[in-house]
């Protein structure tokens, strides 16, 4: 068990890691494009374009969910998680560089919080989620070779798929704060249109 925590907080620390390097590069890139023009980036039409296009791809990781709910249950949209992992990383990476450190407006910065936590909890969700299907079809292939069977088996695992939901706790703090994210990004883009227009 000790290993396995280990394991698991060893993960943990290395999501935080990348999130924190992600984070470096951003503020860097937005930086370097700012000095570059000569005022910030995110107040230039290419910093707007950074921006709308962050928003496009990271509404597109709701396609994810509509797919999941909307499609068999027998047939899990794989292709659709990848894409909402990808378009996960990569739209908020663009908001990012769009915003950068000038964190001067309240919506903006409430906006940008919400979107850290989404992707952040997003990620480590991934992580604990594949450790626990990892586990749980570690456990159902060492019950098989015991000779029991497949009801058995089941019955055994009942206790682990509990578990394994225990695993996916994440989601009270991943699915609303998603919901908060885009609201929070909607009122940003409306006061941006009303008050800097285009």
């Amino acid at each position: 068990m000790k290993s396995k925590v280990t394991t698991l907080t060893r993960r943990f620390l290395i999501v935080l890691a990348c999130a924190a390097a992600a984070v470096a590069a951003g503020f860097s890139i937005e930086a370097l494009l700012s000095h570059r023009s000569g005022w910030p980036f995110g107040h230039t039409r290419a910093g707007h374009v950074a921006g709308w296009a962050g928003f496009a791809l990271t509404l597109s990781v709701f396609g994810y969910s509509v797919k999941k709910r909307s499609g068999s249950r027998t047939a899990w949209p794989k292709g659709w998680f990848l894409v909402h992992q990808a378009m996960g990383i990569a739209g908020p990476s663009l908001i990012l560089i769009h915003s950068g450190s000038h964190l001067h407006a309240l919506v903006p910065l409430l906006a940008l919080l919400a979107m850290a936590v989404t992707v952040v909890s997003g990620v480590v969700g991934v992580v604990v989620h594949r450790k626990a299907l990892s586990l749980m079809k570690s456990r159902r292939a060492e019950f098989l070779g015991q000779g029991l069977s497949p009801d058995e088996v089941e019955d055994r695992l009942y206790d682990l798929a509990a578990a394994e939901k225990a695993f996916r706790t994440w989601r009270i703090i991943h699915v609303p704060m998603s919901v908060i994210f885009l609201v929070l990004t909607i009122l940003h883009i409306v006061g941006a249109l009303y008050f800097g227009g285009w």
